[in-house]
C-alpha cells in the first residue's frame, strides 16, 4: 500500500462519485403525510438513503411550513427552512378531508412500505385512513406517528401541536441551556424536531429489517414517537442537569470571536479520580499561574459550584480578552501545559461556511436548480462507501409531481387529473 490512510479513505468516500453507486433503500416507498419539521425530516432522511418519498399536501395550500417565517427567510416565495427537509421528494396534492382524496390515500398506502404522519393522535383514524384501517389493506405497512406526547398516556388525547420551544421546555433541555444564574435559553435550532426525526428513522430502519426477516408474517409495525420524550435521549444522562463534568465548560470572551473552553482530564490523571483532578494545564500555564493553587479551584468538585465557576470564568477572561480566538488556539496547540484542554472558536455561520474542511467532505454544496436558481444546501450527514446517501433535487411546489405519481401508480391521464384538480381534490 503506497497511499497514505487519508488518501485511501478520501478515495473511498469521494463526494464526486456518489451518484455512481447504488442506494441503500432503493425500492422502498414512503408516503409522507406530515407537515412542519419532524415528520418531513424523518422522510427526508429516508429519501437521502434512496427511498422513493411521496409527499402529500393540501391542494393550493401545501405544507404549513411553506408560509412560515419573516420575509428575509424566503427565496423565490419559498421559506429556506422548507429546503432542508424536503429534498428529492415527489410532491402531490390530495385533499384527504374529501372521500375521493381519502380513497387516493388508501390506494397509495396499499403500495407503500412506510407511512409517516404528524397529526393529532387518532385524527387520521377518524377519517378512516389511520393505521387500523390501512394495515388491513397493506399488512406490511410500517406506520410512523409523530407527536409531542406520543400516541397514548394521560397527555396524549389533548396534547398541543408541534412547538419546538414547548418540547425543549417539557423535556428539561431548557433547564441546562444558558447561564445557570440567568434565564433559560432556547437552543437556536429545531433540535426537538431533528432529534425526533433521527430516532424515528432508527426505529423505522429496525422495523424494515425485522419485516424483511419475517418474510411478511403478521406483526405490529406501528411506531409512535413522542418529541418531548425523544429529547431527553440526546442529553447524555437520564435527566438533564448542569453536571460538574470538568468545569469550566463554557464560552469565554476573546478579542474577536468568543472561545469555547472545555477542560478534559488526560490519561495520566485518570487514576486520581474525577473530582480530584487539577485545573487542566493551559489555564494556569498560559493564563493565570496562581489559579492552580487557589483553594476554590483545586478540584473539579469545587469548581462545579455556581459561585466558584463564576469566579473562575472571571479570572480566565482577564487573560482571554487580550487575545483573539486564533491566538489562544495557537498557544494551546504549541504548548498545552501539564493538563489537557479542549479549545475552539465559537463560529458564526459565515465563518463555518468559509472553512474548506466542510466543502472538501461534501457537507455543503451549491446547486443550480431549474426552479430556484443557485441554492446552498446541506448534504446528507452519513458517509457510506458502497451505498452513499445523496440529494437528487431540491423541494418542489405542492402538487408539482401529480402527473408523474398518478400516471405511474394509477394510470391516471391528463384528462382525469384535470377533472380531479377542478374538483379541488388534487
Amino acid at each position: 500500500m503506497t497511499d497514505s490512510y487519508f488518501d485511501w479513505v478520501r478515495t473511498l468516500f469521494d463526494p464526486a462519485r456518489i451518484h455512481e453507486k447504488p442506494e441503500a433503500l432503493r425500492g422502498i416507498r414512503v408516503l409522507d403525510l406530515s407537515m412542519l419539521i419532524f415528520g418531513p425530516a424523518t422522510a427526508d432522511f429516508l429519501g437521502e438513503l434512496g427511498a422513493e418519498v411521496i409527499k402529500v399536501e393540501l391542494p393550493g395550500r401545501g405544507d404549513t411550513t411553506r408560509i412560515l417565517g419573516p420575509p428575509a427567510f424566503f427565496w423565490k416565495n419559498v421559506p429556506v427552512t422548507l429546503f432542508g427537509m424536503n429534498h428529492s421528494k415527489y410532491h402531490v396534492g390530495i385533499d384527504m378531508h374529501r372521500p375521493e382524496g381519502q380513497e387516493l390515500i388508501r390506494r397509495l398506502a396499499a403500495r407503500a412500505d412506510v407511512l409517516i404522519e404528524g397529526f393529532a393522535p387518532g385524527y387520521l383514524d377518524s377519517l378512516g385512513i389511520g393505521y387500523r384501517q390501512l394495515s388491513e389493506l397493506n399488512p406490511r405497512l410500517i406506520y410512523v406517528a409523530c407527536s409531542t406526547y406520543g400516541q397514548f398516556g394521560p397527555g396524549a388525547p389533548a396534547q398541543p401541536a408541534e412547538h419546538d420551544l414547548l418540547d425543549q421546555a417539557l423535556s428539561g433541555l431548557l433547564h441546562i441551556t444558558g447561564d445557570p444564574a440567568g434565564p433559560p435559553m432556547r437552543v437556536g435550532s429545531w433540535i426537538g424536531a431533528y432529534a425526533q426525526a433521527a430516532w424515528g428513522c432508527l426505529a423505522l430502519l429496525g422495523a424494515l429489517h425485522w419485516r424483511e426477516g419475517l418474510r411478511g408474517r403478521a406483526d405490529d409495525r406501528r411506531l409512535g414517537r413522542g418529541r418531548a420524550h425523544a429529547l431527553p435521549r440526546v442529553h447524555g444522562a437520564p435527566l438533564p442537569h448542569h453536571g460538574p463534568g470538568a468545569p469550566p465548560h463554557r464560552a469565554v470572551r476573546a478579542g474577536r470571536l468568543p472561545v469555547h473552553l472545555r477542560p478534559r482530564q488526560g490519561r495520566l490523571r485518570l487514576h486520581r479520580g474525577l473530582h480530584g483532578c487539577e485545573l487542566p494545564g493551559v489555564l494556569p500555564h498560559h493564563g493565570r499561574p496562581g489559579l492552580a493553587q487557589d483553594p476554590r479551584f483545586d478540584s473539579t468538585l469545587k469548581r462545579a459550584t455556581m459561585e466558584n465557576e463564576a469566579a473562575l470564568l472571571e479570572e480566565i477572561e482577564r487573560w482571554s480578552r487580550n487575545f483573539t480566538a486564533e491566538e489562544i488556539l495557537e498557544q494551546v496547540l504549541a504548548d498545552p501545559g501539564p493538563g489537557v484542554v479542549v479549545f475552539g472558536p465559537v463560529n458564526p455561520p459565515s465563518r463555518t461556511l468559509a472553512e474548506t474542511h466542510w466543502w472538501e467532505r461534501g457537507c455543503l454544496r451549491i446547486v443550480d436548480d431549474p426552479l430556484f436558481g443557485r441554492l446552498l444546501l446541506q448534504m446528507p450527514v452519513w458517509r457510506m462507501t458502497r451505498t452513499p446517501p445523496r440529494l437528487n433535487w431540491a423541494c418542489r411546489p405542492a402538487g408539482y409531481h401529480n402527473g408523474h405519481v398518478y400516471q405511474k401508480h394509477f394510470g391516471l391521464g391528463p384528462g382525469r387529473l384535470a377533472e380531479l384538480k377542478a374538483q379541488g381534490i388534487l
